[in-house]
């Protein structure tokens, strides 16, 4: 339980833009903006995640529709490709209690990834979560 608040905690942060990862990109936006070489900047940007993930938001307008109908309008909309050649690119939305989606992607030219195996994994460490909470005292 304490590990998941942590999760949601800095999920929350990182959804304010307060993650480390966007606070080293915009230092590195304004290095280029005034024309400053800072190599650990450039290094930071140049890295090739081999896991780059992405929540995708469930509603991307306000909308003042019945909740019937808009269940009716969710879509788990698209995905991405991986940052690395050898990598994946996953993005995911929990739309609430009873939906999740995934779009795992990766390339089959690289020999050391699958999709399909990627996502049996997801799926197998989320039942193993639901496990979890259900069996607590």
């Amino acid at each position: 339980k304490a590990s998941a608040a942590q999760h949601q905690t800095y999920s929350r942060h990182a959804g304010c833009g307060q993650g480390v990862d966007r606070h080293l990109f915009a230092l590195y936006v304004v290095a280029q903006g005034l024309g400053v070489e800072a190599q650990f900047l450039k290094d930071f940007v140049g890295l090739q995640y081999k896991l780059s993930t992405s929540q995708i938001p469930q509603r991307q307008t306000d909308v003042s529709l019945p909740p019937a109908v808009l269940e009716k309008l969710l879509s788990p909309s698209g995905g991405f490709g991986p940052v690395a050649d050898d990598g994946y690119g996953v993005s995911y939305m929990m739309a609430d209690d009873r939906r999740t989606f995934f779009h795992v992607s990766s390339k089959r030219s690289a020999g050391n990834t699958d999709s399909e195996r990627f996502k049996a994994h997801i799926w197998r460490a989320l039942d193993d979560l639901r496990s979890l909470f259900e069996n607590q005292d």
